[in-house]
């Protein structure tokens, strides 16, 4: 099925959006029902542990928790909202997923990574970056930057994909794939670069865009605009999709240090096209093309499918080797060991407890992480509430110009009946119709 909107081809984008099984194994895990394993436990310093929140820094470290798990760790989260409190003692690592976590409530016997994922230049500033007993970086450039504020080891661990969530068991050609784009770039407030390119964009068929705070998107005539769908059925929309276009934040582009949404997007058999060449060819995705500007998302978007094909499987196959969570599980498993052993040895000098200017630190950043929360959730509210008065101000409008219309209409009738009746056809009318009334009475009587 087809149809012409503003001058474009727009060919039927319906995927099945069911959730996979993959969903429950995450609430699980972030329930706390995989916490202990015969290697110790790793607990993930997290935005959330609620799924439903859509956080990437939760997915990604639900990823490599469920792949540790299957190693032999035990898997928890640590979300922020417990971040003023004394992390558990059986905790053998805690693996920091942002920047903004202060770890001084951490028991000295436990091991501290940091993994940097993005915002590099904010992490290399932290004054307790040297408290971390070994710091994993995302790309080479990034691992550059931080080995020169960090004394201990910085290794080059980028993020990855859930194979299992992503390919379903399936290969790249089973079940029913359009040649739509889509993209999932989410819109959190701040302008995003590749909404500019979008803007401009005027490719064979629109963009298909799946956003979060999509209300808030300029409807433009190379896009389709549809609200979020949830983490667990992304798999789902990028298997029915050809291309999937990518869009890295400054910070991460400065530095190389790519979305998920490039793994994820070739293991369920679409084609990337991003907005950033930093960092590909270290990762082995060198192919994947890159865009600057509206013509050159074209370009790339009118790649033939057999071309389009063949490099799928091409850098298809190097992601399901080299970067999946189970990969990237084999390859920190002997770096959290030797973290343990690393913080083993610093206790000696560290005491009981972390410094008290840290633990300070810490009860300070989760006290201001609480206010900007109640902040956030307050400035929803009034978001809400002004959402709800403008929609109601557009009704009382609405209702106001139908009362306006239908007493003009009401005068308009009123003015023609008015009319009608002085007119000497409707006088002459109306007295025969009283002498034809007449007669019928006596007629009647008669």
């Amino acid at each position: 099925m087809s149809c012409r909107m503003a001058g474009m081809t727009r060919s039927d984008f319906s995927p099945a959006l069911a959730s996979s099984p993959v969903a429950d194994d995450h609430r699980a895990i972030a329930a706390g029902e995989h916490t202990t394993g015969p290697r110790g436990t790793v607990r993930f310093a997290v935005s959330t542990a609620d799924p439903d929140e859509g956080k990437g820094d939760l997915f990604v470290a639900l990823g490599l928790a469920r792949a540790l798990r299957d190693a032999g760790w035990g898997v928890a989260m640590w979300p922020i909202e417990r971040w003023a409190e004394d992390v558990p003692d059986d905790t053998t690592v805690l693996v920091s997923m942002l920047e903004s976590f202060v770890p001084g409530r951490v028991g000295t016997g436990t091991a501290l990574v940091a993994w940097v994922r993005n915002w590099t230049e904010r992490w290399a500033e932290l004054p307790w970056l040297t408290e971390f007993d070994a710091v994993w970086a995302s790309s080479s450039a990034a691992r550059d930057a931080l080995a020169a504020r960090h004394p201990g080891p910085v290794d080059v661990v980028p993020i990855g994909v859930d194979a299992e969530l992503f390919t379903d068991g399936r290969g790249p050609d089973e079940g029913p794939r359009t040649d739509r784009a889509v993209t999932t770039v989410n819109f959190w407030g701040v302008r995003r670069r590749v909404q500019d390119v979008l803007a401009e964009v005027r490719p064979a068929e629109p963009i298909v865009w799946f956003a979060a705070g999509v209300d808030h998107v300029e409807d433009t005539e190379g896009v389709e605009l549809r609200p979020a769908v949830p983490y667990t059925a992304l798999p789902a929309v990028y298997r029915a999709a050809a291309f999937v276009v990518d869009d890295v934040i400054a910070p991460a582009a400065a530095y190389g240090t790519l979305n998920s949404r490039l793994y994820e997007s070739l293991a369920a058999g679409a084609l990337p096209v991003t907005d950033c060449a930093l960092g590909l060819d270290e990762l082995g995705l060198g192919e994947v093309p890159v865009f600057t500007d509206a013509a050159g998302l074209e370009r790339a978007l009118a790649t033939s499918r057999a071309d389009r094909d063949a490099l799928v499987a091409r850098l298809r196959a190097v992601v399901l080797e080299r970067h999946t969570f189970a990969a990237r599980a084999e390859q920190v498993s002997p770096l959290l060991e030797a973290s343990v052993r690393a913080a083993a040895r610093a206790a000696e000098t560290r005491g009981d407890s972390r410094a008290p200017w840290l633990r300070w630190a810490a009860a300070e950043r989760a006290r201001l992480l609480a206010v900007e929360h109640e902040r956030d959730l307050h400035l929803a509210g009034v978001h809400d509430i002004n959402e709800r008065l403008q929609a109601s101000e557009a009704a009382a409008a609405d209702f106001a110009a139908a009362l306006e219309r239908a007493a003009s209409e009401r005068d308009a009738i009123a003015e023609r009946y008015e009319t009608l009746t002085q007119s000497a056809e409707y006088r002459l009318l109306h007295r025969a119709g009283g002498v034809a009334r007449g007669l019928r009475r006596i007629s009647g009587r008669g």
